[in-house]
């Protein structure tokens, strides 16, 4: 089947944009080619505006690297949202492709075991072209030349990098330069892509390829999706924080039973193997928030069970107290082992839950 050359309706959009000086920032560098695109191509490159966002979904059937040494500075890279150090083959992927005020974004997830991000800004400067900024604020400017092969095909290779510092442009010394090469194709519906970078003296050191289909989405101007950009990383130290007091405390309650009684002034109790098991059941918690501050997107349902476990503890406490089976001073474990970390998973919680699209999603494990 031929790809479709019909317009997608983002030409129209970008005539519309254009007025308040609001276009595509690819529009210029397409120049005359922008109509004539194949739609999936068109919907990518020419889709995102004040109305629309683009979502590209689909499997990389294989990303690779070549040179294993070079795996620190991926993993270094990887911090960034930059590159990564994973490879594989049939890795689910997807991009979503909005506009902001100075461009479109491009933010790119991989679903590796740790699911791994590529974020970029495009953006049109008059002086210099069609560039792309990575890093951190964008501090790394990678400039952008298209050539459309024909209205199903484009190829994409980069320039010099740059270094951002206020309005200079730093040139990247010539060791550090790397080269990119993409090719897509229009197939029907979909986009089959093929990414490789190089170096001057080390050949290719990464690449991948796979294919996408494209889907050009209304925004809901009454209720916008914002699930886009929902970030969970702040919450990461408190999680850290949580998992070394767990490990901390379990291991007070098992290996000193009876250091806690006397810190507190609560007398002894006669059941040291009851308090030690529930010393237990702190520290197998530990984990759980670490797993949680490595990667709070993925690992973001753990929080509800602890959330609730923390809720649980309280009302457990004062039923106790009012059946006289504990004193009050317990009351101060349960403020450092519950209390005390209620706003920060209550938070995270209410972001997560936005992440995946509404409570019923995010405690239906979407």
């Amino acid at each position: 089947m031929r790809p479709s050359r019909k317009r997608s309706g983002a030409a129209d959009d970008d005539q519309a944009e254009t007025q308040v000086g609001l276009s595509s920032p690819f529009a210029p560098v397409l120049g005359r080619y922008r109509h004539r695109l194949a739609r999936p191509l068109a919907d990518q490159f020419l889709g995102a505006d004040r109305r629309h966002r683009v979502r590209l979904v689909g499997t990389m059937h294989q990303i690779w690297h070549r040179h294993v040494w070079l795996q620190p500075l991926f993993s270094l890279l990887a911090r960034f949202d930059i590159l990564f150090p994973e490879s594989g083959c049939d890795v689910p992927a997807s991009m979503t492709i909005a506009r902001v005020d100075e461009g479109a974004t491009w933010r790119r997830t991989f679903a590796f075991v740790k699911s791994r991000r590529f974020d970029a800004t495009m953006r049109y400067l008059p002086e210099s072209g069609l560039v792309e900024r990575i890093g951190p604020r964008g501090l790394i400017e990678v400039p952008w030349r298209i050539r459309v092969l024909a209205g199903d095909a484009i190829e994409i290779t980069t320039g010099r990098l740059r270094m951002r510092a206020g309005r200079l442009r730093l040139p990247i010394p010539g060791v550090f330069q790397v080269a990119v090469r993409a090719t897509e194709r229009a197939v029907s519906d979909t986009i089959a892509v093929d990414l490789v970078v190089s170096h001057r003296f080390l050949g290719t050191i990464f690449g991948y390829n796979g294919t996408f289909a494209v889907r050009r989405e209304a925004l809901n101007a009454k209720r916008p999706n914002r699930s886009e950009g929902v970030s969970l990383q702040r919450y990461r130290p408190w999680f850290y924080a949580a998992a070394a007091y767990n490990l901390a405390w379990g291991l007070l309650v098992i290996v000193w039973p009876v250091s806690l009684f006397r810190l507190i002034g609560m007398p002894l109790t006669s059941e040291i193997a009851s308090w030690q098991a529930l010393g237990m059941m702190v520290l197998v918690y530990a984990p759980a928030y670490w797993w949680l501050a490595r990667d709070p997107v993925r690992h973001r349902h753990l929080a509800a069970i602890a959330l609730l476990g923390k809720l649980l503890g309280p009302l457990g406490f004062l039923w106790a107290l009012r059946a006289h089976t504990l004193p009050l001073q317990f009351g101060l474990t349960i403020l450092t082992n519950d209390c005390l970390w209620w706003p920060a998973f209550t938070a995270f919680l209410i972001r997560a839950a936005r992440r995946s699209g509404g409570w019923r999603g995010l405690l239906a494990g979407r």
